[in-house]
This record gives C-alpha cells, structure tokens and sequence, in this order.
C-alpha cells in the first residue's frame, strides 16, 4: 500500500506544483488587477479561497487527469484475469476499501504539493513581490486556519477516494477483453468529474451552512 501511495505521489506531484502555481497567480492577477483590491486583500483572498474551495477540487481533478486513467487499466487487467467461472457468479458490486484508502491517502499528500506551488504562484505576482516570498510568507501563514486546512485534507481526501470508486465500478463492468480501454476512460472521467464537483456543491450548499449554523 504505501508502495502505491508513493508511487501516485511521484505521478501527480510536479503536476499539482505547476498547475497550483498558475492558479495562485491568476487568482491574485484576478483580485488585484481586475477587481482592484488591495495586496492584504489579495492575501486574504489567496488563503481562504484556496483552502475552502480551490484545493480539495484541485487535488481531486489532479489526481483523475493523472492517475485515475493507470488505476482504471490496472483495474481491468485485475478483472480479466480472474476465472471465468467466477466472473459469471453475479453478486453486488462492492468497492475496494485498499483502493479507496490509496487513493484518499494520495490526496492528502498531494494537498501541500498544490497548496505550496498556488502560494508561490499567488506571491510571485503579488504588487510587492519584490519583497521576496519570505516576507510575504510571514503575512500569508497567519491568515491559514488550522481548521480550514484540516477539512481541506478531509475533502480532497473524500473527493478522491469517490473517484477512485468509480473508477472500480467501471471496471468491474468489463466481461471480456474485447472492451477498448478508450471508450472505457472516456465514460469514467466524466463521471469521477461530476462526482467530484457534486460533493463539492453539496459541501457548500448544505454542509457549510449548517456548520455556520451551529
């Protein structure tokens, strides 16, 4: 397992590094160029924003565009080569909970991958970023909830961990070796992306308010 874990990491991580690095600079480019606001403000934005809805998304889509193609294929190799006379028994689908807790541990080690290059990104294109990053650093760590960060790891950890489910299930479905691997990947990405996006809303339609509410 840790194997795997490891494995995943070295997979995702560069990518998670640049693209949080170009997010966190069109998030400042956006705040304080088009929006007009102040370098606090860009900030504050850039720390709360990043924890509370742009990382655990960005994680999760992250680790579909990488790694979700490689579990799937592993996925079906493992299904055809199981004994026909088992494949045919017909039980309920039930999800590997090795897999799932791979995958949601990946996430979580991706989360300061993604969150450090959105910080550099953000800082770098910052009005005062000719103060360097350690300046800005002292600025920027204080506004970081523990709290925020905390059920940042815990959503990109479900987020993932959904995915990955899918991902099993569509594999699961594969009953020859005739299926293309191509049109198995096109139907399970879409689907990990709506399922990903739909925690998300529900997290913040209904999860957020209630916590506020209490």
């Amino acid at each position: 397992m840790l194997r795997r874990i490891l494995q995943e990491l070295a997979e995702a991580a560069p990518l998670a590094l640049l693209v949080g690095a170009v997010i966190g600079g069109a998030m400042v480019s956006l705040v304080t160029g088009t929006l007009g606001q102040s370098t606090n403000e860009s900030l504050e934005a850039l720390a709360l924003g990043s924890l509370q809805v742009v990382t655990p998304v960005g994680v999760s889509l992250i680790w579909i565009c990488r790694c979700a193609p490689l579990r799937l294929a592993e996925g079906v190799r493992r299904q055809l080569r199981q004994p026909p006379q088992r494949a045919r028994v017909s039980r309920p689908w039930t999800p590997s909970l090795e897999e799932m807790i791979v995958a949601a541990c990946s996430a979580m080690l991706l989360v300061p991958w993604f969150e450090g290059g959105l910080l550099i990104g953000g800082l770098l294109l910052t009005p005062r970023a000719e103060l360097g990053l350690a300046s800005e650093l002292q600025q920027l760590i204080p506004l970081m909830r523990a709290s925020d960060l905390l059920q940042c790891v815990l959503r990109a950890a479900v987020f993932t961990a959904a995915a990955q489910a899918v991902c099993l299930r569509k594999a699961a479905q594969v009953k020859n070796s005739e299926v293309e691997l191509a049109a198995l990947l096109a139907d399970a990405l879409p689907e990990c992306l709506l399922v990903v996006m739909g925690l998300e809303v529900i997290w913040l339609t209904l999860l957020v308010p209630l916590h506020g509410a209490y």
